[in-house]
């Protein structure tokens, strides 16, 4: 790596995956949603993109494009997404989540709402390209293109465009969005049926264009791509089937699903591969939180003391009495447990901890710093020991070298040493985790991320704080993009199939 001590640590960041290990629980999950984001909500993007970009470069094809224009032009149909969006739901009660540039533009599309007339916004918004590109791409929609036209629609892109295309030539939101610099409430209303995000009409075209889109492997060209595509779209379609059967027995949110999942595999009820893949998600999803929760105990102590060695930090969680409300409830021998070897702290943790209900991240989080600590260890020897005969027979991928992986090692291989010891070794782990992955980014360029430093045996905080990160699912976007083009219903957060399924 090519850094010293010389070089600008003032230069900082937060950074999105401090200990490597954000990256493996988003991996397996990745793997499942072909292509859909933890940004990519609502399925009327996925046509109105390409439709955006087909008329944009039709329009343009002999003068040619540039980026001023083109950003503009798609700040312009973003606004009208949005405002349509929200008279909709206005008007209709339809559903105008996930509309972007819903913050940016509040006054905006307060005053269009109240029956005025606003300009288009011309210096922000526009992220309708960044948010959706990408998934567009991965189901065949849209394609890279060159310097001269940096986009291009596929085949399956081109018959969106072309349905919308025909739709809207008598409509006077279109002519606001290629040719006007504003919009009244009845232009926006007008584009309702069109450009609303809650009013796709589940029997159109434009909607089993997007199911086709979405379930249907497409051809990129090569063998290998092929292979690759389809096996994305095997999985997706495995993860549609595999929610449904859930949802069909009990109507859940994405997170409720996910935990009820986590628990029948733990359980030992054999399903598909695909049911396991989403058990290692969360697997992988609680060993992050729990080592990003250590992270931030470790960082809050190295605080208040300005420098310590790994034992001083922990000898103070320890010199602690009492256990706060939360974690004494979760774990209601965690003061006695200060006093046993480590093998019996860890097997006086509750085996069913958050075996039945999402993680309390939120909770956790707050906790007094000594509790952050024990908490992590909770969480991941809980984890452990339920995911222990599933991780046994293969149906987890082995990941010797993930953290978290690592972390479940040390916690099941405790023994007669005490407590503190173990807890000294997972707060090692989460330190060289940290050290190794911050200055691996900053030896290739990227800024300081790095909560401490080692000076010898102490370690010396830099002041950067943290909080303890949980990755949000993607499944909650799969879910809801199924509902826009009619395959699930949405009531109160929870999702069912529609042809109905127990209440």
């Amino acid at each position: 790596m090519i850094i010293t001590w010389g070089d600008d640590l003032l230069d900082t960041t937060q950074g999105l995956d401090i200990l490597g290990v954000r990256g493996i629980d988003q991996a397996v999950e990745l793997g499942l949603v072909n292509g859909i984001t933890t940004i990519s909500q609502r399925a009327r993007y996925f046509s109105i993109l390409p439709w955006a970009l087909g008329e944009y470069f039709t329009e343009h094809a002999s003068t040619g494009f540039d980026w001023d224009s083109l950003t503009a032009y798609l700040r312009r149909v973003e606004f009208v997404t949005l405002a349509a969006s929200r008279l909709d739901s206005e008007l209709n009660g339809a559903d105008a989540s996930g509309a972007l540039g819903a913050n940016l533009h509040q006054e905006r599309l307060a005053t269009l709402v109240a029956g005025g007339t606003v300009t288009f916004p011309e210096d922000s918004g526009g992220a309708m390209l960044g948010t959706y590109f990408a998934p567009c791409r991965t189901i065949g929609l849209l394609l890279d293109g060159d310097e001269t036209i940096p986009y291009l629609l596929s085949p399956r892109g081109t018959e969106i465009w072309k349905l919308r295309r025909e739709r809207l030539q008598s409509s006077p939101a279109i002519v606001g969005i290629l040719n006007g610099k504003e919009i009244s409430r009845a232009q926006a209303e007008a584009a309702i049926p069109e450009f609303s995000l809650g009013s796709l009409d589940r029997s159109s075209g434009e909607a089993q264009l997007l199911q086709d889109a979405l379930v249907t492997p497409w051809d990129p060209g090569t063998e290998a791509e092929r292979q690759r595509v389809n096996k994305a779209y095997e999985a997706f379609n495995g993860t549609i089937t595999w929610a449904k059967g859930l949802l069909a027995t009990d109507h859940e949110s994405a997170s409720a699903l996910i935990v009820r999942n986590f628990k029948n595999c733990a359980q030992g009820a054999r399903g598909t591969q695909i049911a396991f893949s989403w058990a290692e998600y969360e697997y992988r999803r609680r060993c992050h939180f729990a080592l990003e929760l250590m992270l931030s105990a470790l960082t809050s102590s190295l605080a208040e003391f300005e420098e310590a060695t790994i034992p001083q930090i922990v000898s103070s969680w320890f010199s602690t009495l009492d256990a706060s409300p939360l974690l004494a409830k979760e774990w209601p021998t965690v003061s006695e447990a200060r006093n046993l070897s480590g093998a019996e702290a860890v097997a006086s943790v509750p085996k069913g901890l958050f075996n039945d209900k999402p993680v309390p991240t939120g909770d956790l989080r707050h906790l007094p710093i000594p509790d952050q600590a024990f908490s992590a260890i909770a969480l991941l020897a809980a984890t452990g020991e339920q995911t222990k005969a599933t991780r046994r027979d293969g149906y987890f991928e082995q990941k010797s070298t993930s953290p978290g992986e690592h972390a479940v090692s040390i916690i099941e291989g405790a023994g007669d040493e005490p407590f503190s010891k173990l807890m000294e070794e997972i707060v090692e782990l989460t330190a060289l985790s940290h050290l190794q992955t911050t200055l691996r980014k900053m030896g290739a360029g990227q800024k300081c991320s790095l909560r401490f430093f080692p000076d010898g045996p102490l370690l010396r905080p830099t002041g950067i704080g943290m909080a303890p990160g949980h990755s949000n699912d993607r499944l909650t976007n799969v879910l809801r993009i199924l509902t826009d083009i009619g395959k699930l219903k949405r009531t109160d957060g929870k999702f069912a199939p529609i042809d109905g399924g127990a209440a």
